[in-house]
């Protein structure tokens, strides 16, 4: 989500599509993304970088125009999240298949160095003082990366339902939202890895966001649910409210400004079968767009 611009940019198989909110239409596509997983954006730059998993490249484009200028080669073995830390300067690939992340220097596309993660990464999420915390998925624990060092500085292991894929921040209070297929979303303390409560959720969710003006947390569920709880202090939460979607989801994005939730599903929607994160892309996405 670009709020300056009004825009979204939504990762779909094999294209960046992106789309005016203020106007409700679709403005093209960004080429060159074939495979594309992940979109990160520096509006202070006028670029935008996505994560080709197809590829195992980072394609870098132009914020206005949409317009691809350069392609980065040199990531690791299918790059999937990507993160752009304001501190640094520098954009992160989480790389799934060969266990590592790739620094890039945003300003100038120079590889800023490698990380070694121990781990195949998932879900990535940044405090914006120079943390990145990322799952890794067949270790079951978080890696805290500091982006200025590049390396991993703390590992925790996730002592809290079974397969969690989806990460949210409460960066002021400090507090991570753990999303886990088996219906459980937890609160985690940023500096210790401890979970401060638990919450009950939709089977198999797929994307969790915080909304900083409103204190509430949203998990969005490929079994048709997204949870809405109130943040009511950094150590206490509550289901506010659970409201029917459709199957199938396949992202969520909030809008900072407006406090409206997108959520991408597919058309037809999906079956059970393609239901697990980056199955059966569909050949075409509706955007549900959620406001209070």
């Amino acid at each position: 989500m670009d709020a300056g611009t009004h825009r979204l940019f939504v990762p779909h198989s094999s294209r960046l599509t992106v789309v005016d909110l203020e106007h409700g239409r679709r403005l093209g596509d960004v080429p060159g993304t074939r495979g594309v997983r992940g979109v990160a954006l520096a509006p202070a730059l006028g670029r935008g970088f996505t994560s080709n998993g197809g590829t195992n490249t980072v394609t870098i484009f132009q914020l206005r125009s949409l317009k691809a200028f350069s392609e980065h080669p040199a990531t690791g073995a299918n790059p999937g999240a990507i993160f752009y830390d304001r501190q640094t300067g520098r954009v992160v690939t989480m790389n799934c298949d060969s266990d590592n992340a790739t620094a890039i220097t945003a300003a100038d596309s120079t590889i800023a160095g490698t990380i070694p993660l121990g781990g195949r990464p998932g879900m990535a999420v940044g405090d914006e003082a120079g943390r990145i915390y990322v799952h890794l998925q067949d270790r079951n624990e978080i890696a805290v990366l500091a982006t200025r060092l590049l390396r991993v500085v703390r590992r925790w292991p996730v002592a809290c339902g079974t397969g969690p894929v989806s990460l949210a921040i409460d960066a002021p209070h400090g507090r991570l939202f753990l999303g886990c297929r088996d219906g459980t979303l937890a609160a985690v303390d940023t500096d210790t890895g401890r979970v401060i409560a638990t919450l009950s959720i939709g089977h198999s969710v797929d994307a969790v966001r915080y909304d900083v003006g409103t204190s509430l947390v949203f998990a969005a569920s490929t079994d048709g649910t997204l949870v809405v709880a109130s943040e009511e202090s950094p150590d206490s939460y509550r289901v506010a409210d659970t409201i029917s979607t459709r199957p199938g989801v396949r992202a969520m994005e909030l809008d900072p400004a407006t406090h409206r939730l997108f959520l991408a599903v597919p058309v037809p929607p999906a079956t059970d079968a393609s239901h697990a994160r980056g199955g059966g892309a569909a050949a075409s996405l509706d955007l549900l767009i959620y406001a209070r």
